[in-house]
């Protein structure tokens, strides 16, 4: 692409990039790695000469990297277009596959993953590497163990199926709004997923006490974001305020797990990481069946009591 296009598109709208490209195949003709060569003259004589949230971005094998610009002319001219513009460039973009620094914070990371999932690419927070992993020393156990994890998921949804059906209905009884909610969590690695739960309504207190808003979470299993037993489930929120303990995220999350059959002992967050590194440095199949076998026990404990 030549110098005098680039400069030329460093301070254009959408529109005018659409008039240069051609309406329909303007990000197709895009050289996805290239920095704006005149976007520091533009930076210094307007309001975004600050580059804490610019975008840093590579194309790598089929990867957008998208990491935070330490200097002016490192910053893509993606940094200061509006969300119209993202969607229609990720959608030409050639990567199915996005990596992103968590200093974007919750609101642009939220942008992404939206847009991601509307344009089928996957989407990682680029987080330390973290090699106390099941699967690195234990490779055919965990075989088995995600073997297990579909197969109960699957039959439990079948079996349970009646079930679903009478709590979709009852939700919908109640309120007009989807049945089942959202969140963005984060999953193996650092990918992003949506975590289900059923919707709390009238019927909120009922469910809660019985923890049938999660069962929803058998679809997770199923589509091998989650574990019946693995690591906390962190939201996208609370993964980004982690920083120190961000390592953990690479391991799979689950519907329970060390952090849920240890609560009852009020432990900090920090006993809590130490606890889920434990957990995986020393992790075995029985200890899963375990900490499952607990956290049924606590459940009916718990209504017992209540």
């Amino acid at each position: 692409m030549a110098d005098s296009h680039k400069s030329t598109s460093a301070t254009a709208t959408p529109d005018l990039d659409k008039q240069l490209f051609g309406k329909n195949k303007f990000l197709a003709q895009v050289n996805w790695d290239y920095q704006a060569t005149s976007f520091k003259e533009y930076a210094t004589q307007s309001s975004v000469g600050n580059t804490s949230l610019g975008y840093k971005v590579k194309l790598r094998q089929g990867q957008l990297l998208v990491r935070q610009a330490d200097k002016i002319e490192e910053i893509h001219l993606l940094s200061y277009r509006n969300e119209q513009f993202l969607a229609e460039w990720l959608q030409y973009s050639p990567a199915g596959l996005v990596r992103i620094d968590t200093a974007f914070g919750e609101l642009k990371l939220k942008t992404w993953a939206n847009l991601c999932n509307r344009f089928g690419k996957r989407i990682f927070l680029r987080i330390p590497r973290y090699r106390q992993l099941p699967e690195y020393f234990s490779p055919i156990r965990w075989c088995l163990k995600r073997s297990l994890d579909w197969a109960i998921a699957a039959s439990l949804l079948i079996i349970l199926s009646p079930l679903f059906i009478v709590l979709a209905a009852l939700i919908r009884i109640s309120s007009a709004e989807p049945v089942i909610t959202k969140q963005w969590c984060v999953g193996k690695r650092g990918q992003l997923f949506y975590l289900y739960n059923f919707r709390t309504t009238t019927w909120g207190s009922w469910m809660l006490k019985y923890n049938l808003d999660k069962l929803p979470q058998l679809f997770n299993v199923l589509q091998g974001n989650m574990s019946f037993v693995g690591r906390y489930r962190q939201t996208l929120y609370d993964a980004i305020n982690i920083s120190p303990q961000q390592q953990l995220l690479n391991a799979l999350p689950g519907i329970t797990g060390v952090w849920q059959v240890k609560k009852q002992f009020g432990l900090s967050l920090a006993d809590k990481f130490n606890a889920e590194q434990q957990y995986l440095k020393h992790w075995s199949l029985w200890q899963d069946f375990k900490i499952f076998l607990i956290t049924i026990t606590q459940l009916f404990c718990r209504k017992a009591n209540s």
